[in-house]
């Protein structure tokens, strides 16, 4: 006979062990990921990896020996800020993946979530979900 505690616990087992291998395949993803992104006038690639971190400049014509230093200085770095955005953005895909739909990946990498403000809005919303884990359920007395 099944005793439905035990079941629970069977099932909240299993679903850790889900989570586990999905973080590590994103580990093992995210070692890999580049993102390589080419400047707006064709002129030069930058490849960044997972974490935003420049690995690799190439020119690939020989325009940029023509162009003066403050030019090619500032397309050099926004090239690399929308290639360090996108292999972010490519990052919290990863982990949306894995995570409860609520959760702002995009926002914790970059460091502007407002974590005091998501605990007052889950605070707030346990109150109105019945059923989540938390909360206490409410019963009047007739």
């Amino acid at each position: 006979m099944s005793n439905p505690m035990h079941d629970e616990i069977e099932k909240l087992q299993a679903e850790l062990e889900r989570s586990q291998r999905a973080i590590e395949a994103i580990r093992l993803d995210m070692t890999a990921e580049r993102s390589t992104v080419t400047s707006k006038n064709r002129a030069i690639s930058v490849t960044v990896d997972s974490q935003g971190e420049l690995v690799e400049i190439k020119f690939l014509t020989r325009s940029y020996r023509l162009m003066p230093s403050a030019e090619l200085a500032a397309l050099l770095v926004e090239t690399i800020a929308t290639a360090r955005r996108e292999a972010l953005a490519k990052m919290a895909a990863l982990f949306e993946a894995v995570l409860p739909d609520n959760i702002p990946v995009l926002d914790m990498i970059n460091g502007t979530l407002d974590i005091d403000e998501m605990m007052r809005e889950a605070v707030g919303m346990a109150g109105e979900w019945p059923g989540k884990p938390g909360q206490t359920e409410r019963t009047t007395k007739p």
